[in-house]
């Protein structure tokens, strides 16, 4: 778990050390934030390897928005998240981005779920088309072989021809009749396409619908981080003003105090005297 000491002051030449006591901390999702970013040399917080952290901004789940610098060294051996510059977020601010996000995963998960569905159609949907191509051309290779076997027998006995002619045509008409019904397949497997391709284009307009409501999400997120950084800096001004307020409220009470007690002084003075002429009239 990283640790720092609270006493120690960023503002000074001492440096904030941290340290991990079992694992590194993951470090969230970040976003690009010119005005934040680059090594955390003026916040003087060093990581375990003796290095400055580096500055980002999280992008990830309830800490959205929040400062934090973490460990500038690349790859397994960097240790991790190192110190929030922000605090937590008000709780209405803290809610609003967790169902934000809470609305992002369920938009995702069911873009997964829908693009496995789609997926397992269109397997079955080619499997039937494979089936389907093979039993039509198995049927055109019989009718190609009986016609090759009928112009390659010669013309002997012209009864053996008519019967042969008989079974032909018959066999004509039911082959006939399996091409028709191959044939309505084959239409009904156009249409499953076409609403198919009808799917897909609609996902995809969904998913891009998805895509610029997440944008316009992100840009209201950021817009309320930026408000509430400039609420942050007009809290501080503020509390620098209060602070020289009471400054001077101080010093003024002390002056006050320092008039009280010569007047105090005064009085006494003052009863003294009124006593002593008291008795010289008596």
């Amino acid at each position: 778990m990283v640790s720092w000491t609270d006493s120690e002051s960023t503002d000074g030449s001492a440096a904030q050390y941290i340290s991990s006591d079992n694992s590194p901390l993951k470090i969230p999702a970040t976003i690009d934030e010119p005005s934040f970013e680059d090594l955390a040399d003026d916040l003087n917080v060093i990581c375990e390897h003796g290095n400055p952290g580096r500055k980002y901004v999280a992008f990830e789940g309830i800490s959205t928005g929040r400062r934090f610098i973490a460990c500038a060294t690349e790859g397994v051996a960097n240790c991790g998240l190192v110190q929030w510059v922000d605090e937590h977020w008000p709780e209405h601010m803290h809610n609003a981005i967790h169902k934000l996000w809470l609305m992002y995963e369920h938009s995702q998960h069911e873009n997964r779920m829908a693009c496995l569905e789609h997926s397992s159609t269109v397997h079955n949907l080619t499997q039937q088309k494979k089936e389907l191509q093979e039993t039509y051309e198995k049927l055109v290779e019989d009718v190609n072989n009986l016609l090759d076997y009928k112009d390659s027998q010669p013309e002997v006995n012209q009864k053996n021809d008519a019967d042969n002619i008989s079974v032909s045509v018959e066999s004509s008409m039911t082959k006939d009749a399996e091409i028709k019904k191959l044939k309505t397949v084959v239409d009904q497997l156009k249409q499953i396409h076409v609403a198919q391709a009808t799917v897909i284009r609609n996902l995809k307009f969904s998913h891009l619908k998805e895509k610029e409501k997440l944008s316009s999400d992100k840009r209201t997120l950021e817009i309320c981080y930026a408000d509430l950084m400039k609420e942050k800096d007009d809290l501080k001004k503020e509390k620098d003003k209060l602070d020289c307020c009471i400054a001077e409220l101080m010093k003024v009470k002390e002056k006050l105090t320092m008039e009280k007690s010569t007047l105090a002084s005064c009085i006494v003075e003052l009863k003294t005297t009124g006593d002593s002429n008291k008795r010289k009239l008596h």
